[in-house]
């Protein structure tokens, strides 16, 4: 597993390029630390760009490895889910997340439609070439109409390049991992029970190991209403949790 996870993180250094200047230098400080076996030092230089917003998928693989040689692997598997959610085609990311989830006992999670698509094409392409074609249909629709010569069928191209153009904007908004992950999150809280009420005397509907990945469906004070594997909702507390993509959550009142 050593080797495993060692060449993929000495892969990922390719995609730094991708990255301003001193993100570049900071990724490949931390990548040189962990070469070193100075995992603490590699690990923080990836968090320091988390903090500063890096949404590189290499950065959060790599974290995950620097998490996983300091024994934490909680963490180490939030990041690899990270890096997958941005990047499913990452086979790397997906490895490493079912190999640590084996480690703590918990089934890995299927990939969701969104992550499916994602593997073929990018998100932020298809927003790219929706915008396009949104806005080559609207220039063709207006110049048709404006025309001295009277062009049905320019018309009529026009509109529907701009009716599938925003089907695909809106289609890459609803099927980005980031948003489809923004209410997911993992049990990070040792002996995590869901209870049938937001109180710790409620009826316990089951446990919940860590690591476990869940469905946050509300909050209310210190309690979140999540989706069990199971299928049924249950109340966990708020601290036991982690999410994927930090997200807005609805309150119940």
């Amino acid at each position: 597993m050593v080797r495993k996870l060692l060449l993929p993180l000495l892969l990922a250094a390719a995609t730094a390029s991708a990255q301003p200047a001193d993100e570049n230098s900071l990724f490949e400080q931390g990548n040189r630390a962990y070469a070193e076996g100075d995992y603490a030092a590699a690990r923080e230089a990836y968090e320091q760009l988390v903090k500063s917003g890096s949404r590189n998928p290499a950065v959060f693989l790599n974290l995950g490895h620097a998490d996983y040689r300091l024994g934490r692997e909680v963490p180490a598997a939030i990041n690899y889910r990270r890096a997958l959610a941005l990047d499913p085609a990452n086979t790397a990311a997906r490895s490493s997340l079912e190999h640590v989830l084996g480690e703590l006992g918990v089934p890995a999670p299927g990939l969701g439609a969104a992550e499916i698509v994602g593997q073929y094409i990018r998100f932020d392409l298809l927003a790219l070439i929706g915008s396009l074609l949104f806005w080559a249909g609207t220039i063709a629709f207006v110049f048709a109409i404006f025309s001295v010569v009277r062009r049905p069928g320019l018309i009529a191209a026009g509109v529907l390049a701009a009716v599938v153009g925003a089907t695909l904007v809106a289609l890459s908004w609803a099927g980005d991992s980031r948003i489809a992950l923004s209410k997911t999150s993992i049990i990070v809280g040792d002996a995590t029970d869901a209870r049938s009420t937001p109180a710790d005397n409620g009826q316990k509907l089951a446990d919940l190991p860590v690591g476990t990945p869940v469905r946050v469906i509300a909050a209310r004070d210190d309690w979140s209403l999540v989706r069990l594997p199971v299928g049924v909702d249950g109340w966990v507390r708020s601290s036991a949790l982690e999410p994927v993509f930090p997200g807005a959550v609805p309150v119940i009142p």
